[in-house]
């Protein structure tokens, strides 16, 4: 079986990640995969880098980077910050060789790579077509997360996150995926169940197949360190209590951190937990883009910087405590189950797929969305009596173990594959990409 996995980027960025540990995971039991990509940075000779130009002038780049840069970019309403993007351009891949030789075609993150045009040429080569989703761009007019906007059910019309949208954008935008693709023979694949629920009531999806596999983490890689040794290699005292937070980048709104601030400050109004901070014996650490409002807490916060080394994200995962995950809306977040396979329980809100991996009182401690009080009762209870965390830790690592490992993620999706060729048979040329491989 030939599989090609498609994604923007080779690497970077959660989606990308995500995608790439699919493809080694399907490599790993023998199967025949090459990903293509529009960006790619890693040296992994198995990934193809199209030709940027291909089928798409620089004018026409220059001008689309326009029209995302004004008519997006600089219009945007307080609603949310996260990325809004036009479906444009598109790169016909349609004709390389091993797109044509492969049996299966998997898309992932594609937005700047993909249009609805160009995901229409893919179909009409007659292949199974599996889109995983990483958001919820596929079935909006542009906004990768839609801040609790339902629009996409409908038309995008007035679109909340554009101060000023004369043309109707979002709704032309939505408008031709939906004269592209609807109806088509198209199969879903989302990671987590309220990313399917919200494709399954979309305009664009309702009517097609949808399926559920989640991603999948090298549990191999991501083991927990005994925590006393990951504390002294971070050289925090083995006494302290240690929080970790973390994200891409902090000045997204909808990645919780005005609320997370704000269920310090509560915390900071417990006289016990007002010592612990007095005394020392409380470690907050932060890694990626931190935000501003981190400048806000009483309480010192050491930022770890971008951290891209899966040995040191390791390290600081098993000298936390507790994960803390503010996110008001997410799909799978890869930090989420970085921390769970490295024995870390997390605390978080009840948001997005977070409640698929997260159980309260098991694997950590879940509170309603925007609920800032409860966040901080649930530090609080965390801080104070370690005693469960030893048992959380256990069961993070079982479920990583048992449902969210690389081989279970990539045998999920091979049944999958293998049901959508029924009942095509097998070729066995090699597959092997006429494109650069830079």
């Amino acid at each position: 079986m030939k599989v090609i996995l498609i994604s923007t980027y080779d690497v970077e960025g959660g989606a990308a990640r995500a995608a790439h540990r699919l493809h080694q995971g399907l490599r790993q039991i023998g199967q025949d995969v090459l990903m293509l990509s529009r960006y790619k940075v890693s040296s992994d000779d198995t990934i193809g880098r199209i030709n940027p130009l291909l089928g798409v002038g620089i004018d026409r780049l220059e001008q689309l980077q326009a029209i995302q840069d004004e008519y997006i970019n600089a219009n945007r309403t307080n609603l949310s910050n996260t990325l809004f993007s036009l479906p444009y351009p598109g790169f016909d891949l349609s004709q390389l060789a091993c797109v044509q030789e492969a049996d299966i075609i998997n898309l992932h993150w594609v937005a700047y790579f993909q249009s609805p045009h160009t995901i229409k040429k893919l179909l009409d080569l007659g292949k199974p077509i599996v889109w995983t989703l990483h958001d919820m761009w596929a079935f909006t007019g542009g906004c990768h997360y839609s801040s609790g906007c339902t629009k996409y059910k409908d038309d995008c019309g007035s679109c909340p996150q554009l101060l000023s949208d004369p043309f109707n954008i979002a709704a032309l935008v939505l408008k031709d995926k939906i004269e592209s693709i609807l109806g088509e023979n198209l199969t879903i694949v989302t990671p987590s169940r309220w990313l399917a629920d919200c494709a399954r009531e979309s305009r664009l999806f309702k009517h097609n197949s949808i399926h559920v596999i989640p991603y999948g983490i090298e549990a191999d890689v991501f083991t927990p360190l005994p925590k006393p040794d990951a504390k002294q290699q971070l050289g925090i005292d083995s006494n302290k209590i240690t929080l970790l937070f973390g994200a891409g980048t902090g000045v997204e709104l909808r990645k919780g951190f005005a609320e997370l601030v704000e269920a310090v400050q509560y915390c900071l109004e417990n006289l016990k937990f007002q010592q612990l901070v007095v005394d020392g014996l409380i470690e907050i650490l932060c890694f990626g883009y931190p935000s501003q409002l981190l400048d806000l807490l009483a309480i010192p916060v050491r930022s770890l910087g971008v951290v891209t080394s899966d040995h040191q994200l390791r390290t600081i995962y098993s000298a936390a405590d507790y994960f803390i995950l503010p996110s008001l809306e997410d799909n799978l977040p890869n930090t989420m189950m970085e921390a769970m396979s490295c024995g870390t329980p997390v605390i978080a809100f009840d948001s997005g797929g977070i409640p698929d991996m997260v159980e309260n009182g098991i694997t950590g401690r879940l509170v309603p969305t925007k609920d800032t009080r409860k966040l901080a009762h649930a530090i609080l209870d965390c801080v104070f009596d370690l005693t469960d965390r030893q048992r959380m830790s256990i069961a993070c690592r079982e479920v990583i173990g048992n449902k969210y490992s690389i081989s279970v993620q990539a045998e999920r999706y091979v049944s999958l594959f293998q049901k959508l060729l029924e009942p095509r048979t097998e070729t066995s040329t090699p597959l092997m990409p006429n494109i650069s491989t830079n």
